[in-house]
C-alpha cells in the first residue's frame, strides 16, 4: 500500500467547482436486529443535491454513520477535515441481501470520486449489518449469547487452571482475540468497461506496533490483507471503523472488553464516538482504472469469524437499498427524535403510515424499515440470529 500524505488538499476554482455539499444523514443508534435507520431526506433543492443514504444502528456520534459524500478522512475519528473533496454526482450506494432475505441489508457498498492533494481517488466503503457482526465484545458484547456457561467440576488432585472460570457464552462468545488477525473484506472492481482491475483482501485488524492501542489495519499489505489481482501501489490507503476507534478516537484501551452499551447500541458517555459497526474503507488511485475509468465496486459475500449468525460467510446479492418509509419530520430514535412511533409520519405516496403498534393490513402501512404488519399491527422484524 502506497504511502500519501495527507498534508492538504489542491485550491482552485475547479476544484470547487466540482464537490458536494454537506451530507443530510446523521448517524442513528436503531436496535440490534440490524434494520436500516434512513436519514434526512435530500430533495434537489438541498445543499449538495445528495440522495438519502442509509445506515446501520451503531455509528456513534463522531460522524461516522455520515453517507459517504461526508468526506471521511482516514486518519480522523469519523469526521471530514476538507482535506478529501467528493466529486459532485459520483456518489453510488448498493444493497446486499442474501437469498433468504429480500428485505433487509446484510450490508450496503457505498462509493464516490473523491479529491485529495491534487490526486483523483476512488473511495469505497463497505458497511456490515450489526445483526451479522459488530464491534462488541468481551463482557459487554451484545447479541452474542445467551447466559453464562457452567464450568465442568474439577477432578480429585486437579488445582485452579488459566482459563478457569464462565465460558464463552452463546456462539461461541466474542472476543476482542476474536477481531484481531482473523477478518477481512474481500472487494472487486472493474474499469468502465467492465473489465476486472483489482480484486484485494483488505485486513481488519492486526498486531500493529506502529499504532497507538498497538493494533490497527494493515490494509492489503498484511496481516488478513492481501492483492489477489493488480498492484498494492493503487491502494492508497485503508482503514476500518474498529482501527479508528482504538487510535483515531483514543480510545486504545478497550483490547478486552468494548465500551458497554445496550441492544439500541446507544453511544457510551465515556466513549461516544465509538463506532459500533464493522466497516471497511478503502482509497484507490483513479489511474489504475486507465482510459476506461472507474467502473464499479462489488463484494459476493460477507464474512466475519465469528459471526452471529449460524455461517460465517454469507453469500450475498446486490439489490436497491430500501427507500425511507417515512417522509416526515420525526425520524427513528437516535436520529434527533425520540422513540420511533411517536408521531406516525407521511407515505411518499400521501396517507399515513403507522407506527410500531399501529394497525396494519400489509407491510407498505408501517412507517419504519424494520417493522412487518403482523396479526393487524405494525411490529419490529428481527433477522434471525
Amino acid at each position: 500500500m502506497r504511502s500519501f500524505a495527507f498534508t492538504g488538499y489542491v485550491g482552485g476554482g475547479l476544484l470547487f467547482l466540482a464537490v458536494v455539499g454537506s451530507a443530510c444523514t446523521k448517524p442513528g443508534t436503531g436496535d440490534a436486529s440490524g434494520g436500516i435507520v434512513a436519514g434526512e431526506v435530500c430533495g434537489p433543492e438541498d445543499e449538495g443535491g445528495s440522495a438519502a443514504a442509509p445506515t446501520f444502528p451503531g455509528s456513534g456520534l463522531s460522524g461516522a454513520g455520515d453517507p459517504i459524500t461526508a468526506a471521511l478522512d482516514p486518519l480522523s475519528c469519523g469526521g471530514a477535515s476538507g482535506r478529501f473533496m467528493p466529486v459532485e454526482e459520483t456518489a453510488e450506494i448498493e444493497c446486499y441481501y442474501t437469498e433468504s432475505d429480500q428485505t433487509n441489508p446484510m450490508a450496503f457498498v457505498e462509493r464516490v470520486v473523491e479529491i485529495a492533494e491534487g490526486e483523483e481517488l476512488v473511495h469505497v466503503r463497505l458497511t456490515l449489518n450489526p445483526a451479522f457482526v459488530d464491534n462488541t465484545y468481551g463482557e459487554t458484547a451484545v447479541g452474542w449469547g445467551g447466559g453464562e456457561q457452567p464450568v465442568d467440576a474439577p477432578k480429585p488432585g486437579d488445582g485452579p487452571k488459566p482459563g478457569d472460570g464462565p465460558k464463552p457464552k452463546g456462539h461461541k462468545g466474542h472476543t476482542f482475540k476474536d477481531l484481531v488477525g482473523s477478518d477481512k473484506a474481500q472487494f472487486q472492481m472493474t474499469d468502465g468497461t467492465g473489465e476486472l482491475v483489482l480484486d484485494f483482501f483488505v485486513d481488519y485488524l492486526s498486531t500493529d506496533e506502529t499504532k497507538p492501542s498497538g493494533y490497527g489495519s494493515l490494509g492489503v499489505v498484511g496481516g488478513e490483507g492481501k492483492m489477489l489481482l493488480g498492484d498494492a501501489s493503487a491502494i492508497i490507503a485503508a482503514t476500518t471503523s474498529l482501527d479508528r476507534d482504538l487510535n483515531a478516537c483514543g480510545y486504545g484501551a478497550y483490547t478486552v472488553d468494548s465500551p458497554a452499551t445496550d441492544e439500541n447500541y446507544t453511544p457510551n458517555t465515556e466513549t461516544p464516538d465509538w463506532d459500533y459497526r464493522v466497516v471497511y474503507d478503502v482509497w484507490v488511485s483513479a489511474s489504475a482504472f486507465g482510459a476506461a475509468g472507474f467502473g464499479d465496486a462489488t463484494i459476493s459475500y460477507v464474512h466475519a469469524s465469528p459471526s452471529k449468525y449460524p455461517s460465517d460467510t454469507l453469500t450475498v446479492t446486490p439489490g436497491p437499498c430500501p427507500p425511507p418509509p417515512c417522509e416526515d419530520d420525526d425520524p427513528p430514535a437516535g436520529d434527533g427524535g425520540g422513540d420511533p412511533g411517536e408521531d406516525p409520519g407521511e407515505e411518499p405516496g400521501g396517507g399515513t403510515c403507522q407506527p410500531s403498534g399501529g394497525e396494519c393490513a400489509a407491510d407498505s402501512d408501517c412507517c419504519w424499515a424494520s417493522d412487518v404488519c403482523l396479526n393487524g399491527a405494525c411490529q419490529p422484524f428481527d433477522i434471525p440470529q
